[in-house]
């Protein structure tokens, strides 16, 4: 795996749940080849000394027992086996509530088993590289080594999926400690999922978690009455406003200063685009803006990303995309991650490249150091890995991404890899 290729899946690894609702929308899919997922690897514990115990035929008849329990277990809440890992399985879901909960029952379920091998399972979400059926990339690389973690009998999960869990998932967890895992560049906070009586309740929550206010812009009121009943719903998030048009929009959300905005594209009075580019440009406003529409075009989806919209979904993505979005846009982080940018970007950004030696004018105030650090920033790389190489210390590289940011007038790495491609400082790259 590049480093290109880590970093992208590494950018979204904070995001996927899931939620039975009925819901008027769909996540965008066309562009994204690679959806937001949360993976689940299972390792049998005692195989071998059940082998040493019964024998080699009777251990092997126990270990197809205990591998019908657990896909009659992923079936039951809608997980895809990617693949056998010797011992043990490799899931897909989508949905980090669904996964939490299929954690739980497989445990149950082995548990029952008299004489059985033990369990031991480990949990990340992020977006994974996709290669024919497998899957690979940051995210399941974390989930393997919290498997490998993991005690018999213990769920570890990144904190990642309890956060993105909600109050559905969350509540069945507690945060742990934070562990160094091989192959990850950074510490990673783990929770750990309590599914028996003999294991310890979550610590309780010491107050309410922050709640998430929302205002949503559509100018259907059947959609905004759906959207309301679905995001009121959840304890952590409260609908604030509504608004049927681009302008009540812009007033709705300046007067009562929603964390997040669900914007139409097409409404009447100014379309959404142009609303969202308002609402960005204000200084004044911290709202996160996830744009939505009934068109599954790119062109849509570029543009909401070139102004600095943190998202972008159908209207008839099921429930638990949009509470997902919600939270992670909330959160401070785009919902796109860098592979999707890129590729976005290669098929709309056909600005003619500058002169060897000359810098495209748009970028004209960056120094030579930060020019480079932009480069990097464009091809996926994470902090830490620009850091390794340009051989600069992690804090340094930093202060050269805020201070391109802040030159260049953008909200955030989304932006910078937008105007990277725009300005002709880097090239689309096309497959021979």
């Amino acid at each position: 795996m590049s480093r290109i290729e880590s970093e992208a899946s590494r950018v979204v690894i904070r995001r996927g749940d899931r939620w039975r609702y009925p819901s008027p929308m769909r996540m965008m899919s066309a562009p994204m080849e690679t959806p937001f997922v949360t993976i689940l690897f299972t390792d049998c514990v005692g195989s071998t000394a059940l082998a040493d115990r019964h024998g080699d035929e009777a251990a092997e008849a126990t270990r197809r027992k205990h591998f019908a329990l657990l896909r009659k277990t992923i079936g039951e809440h809608g997980g895809r086996e990617v693949k056998s890992t010797g011992d043990g399985l490799m899931v897909s879901f989508t949905s980090a509530v669904a996964a939490v909960r299929c954690a739980i029952d497989m445990q149950r379920a082995t548990s029952r088993v008299e004489g059985g091998p033990g369990l031991r399972i480990g949990l990340a979400a992020g977006e994974p590289f996709e290669d024919g059926e497998d899957l690979y990339g940051t995210p399941v690389v974390i989930a393997s080594r919290l498997c490998d973690a993991a005690s018999r009998g213990q769920i570890l999960a990144s904190d990642v999926v309890r956060q993105v869990a909600g109050s559905r998932g969350g509540a069945l967890m507690a945060p742990a400690e934070t562990l160094r895992l091989r192959g990850i560049a950074e510490r990673v906070a783990t929770a750990e999922v309590h599914w028996n009586d003999d294991t310890p309740p979550p610590l309780p929550v010491a107050a309410r978690p922050t709640e998430i206010t929302v205002v949503v812009a559509d100018d259907e009121r059947l959609l905004r009455a759906g959207f309301r009943v679905i995001l009121d719903a959840e304890p952590d998030i409260h609908v604030i406003g509504e608004a049927a048009d681009g302008r009540t929009a812009l007033d709705v959300v300046r007067r009562r200063r929603p964390d997040v905005v669900l914007m139409d594209i097409r409404m009447p009075e100014l379309d959404g685009l142009q609303a969202a580019q308002q609402i960005l440009a204000d200084p004044e406003l911290q709202t996160a803006v996830l744009m939505l529409t009934t068109f599954d075009l790119s062109a849509y989806v570029y543009e909401a990303l070139r102004i600095g919209a943190s998202g972008f979904l159908l209207k008839d993505a099921p429930a638990d995309r949009l509470l997902d979005a919600v939270r992670v846009i909330a959160a401070g982080e785009a919902l796109l991650a860098p592979s999707i940018t890129r590729r976005l970007i290669e098929q709309f950004a056909h600005a003619a490249r500058p002169d060897p030696g000359t810098v495209p004018e748009a970028l004209a105030e960056l120094t030579a150091r930060e020019l480079d650090v932009l480069r990097l920033v464009a091809a996926g790389l994470s902090n830490t890995e620009i850091a390794d190489e340009l051989v600069l210390g992690t804090n340094t590289v930093k202060t050269h991404v805020g201070r391109v940011l802040s030159k260049l007038g953008l909200r955030d790495r989304v932006q910078a890899v937008v105007l990277a491609y725009e300005s002709g400082l880097v090239a689309p790259v096309h497959d021979d």
